[in-house]
């Protein structure tokens, strides 16, 4: 019971230190870049701008 919840507090901290980076490497990109994925400054910012925890 106790390595479960362990296993599935490690995979929500892994889901967090990802979005963490994917939301700051997001704010770097330029606006060529934002182009090609199909995102605007705006929507990047937006994103940007929530904290980690929140998906």
């Amino acid at each position: 019971m106790l390595s479960q919840y362990l296993t599935s507090r490690l995979a929500a901290w892994r889901r967090q230190a990802q979005r963490h980076r994917t939301r700051r490497r997001l704010k770097q990109l330029d606006c060529h870049l934002l182009e090609d994925i199909g995102v605007d400054r705006q929507t990047a910012a937006r994103e940007a701008r929530k904290p980690f925890w929140k998906p």
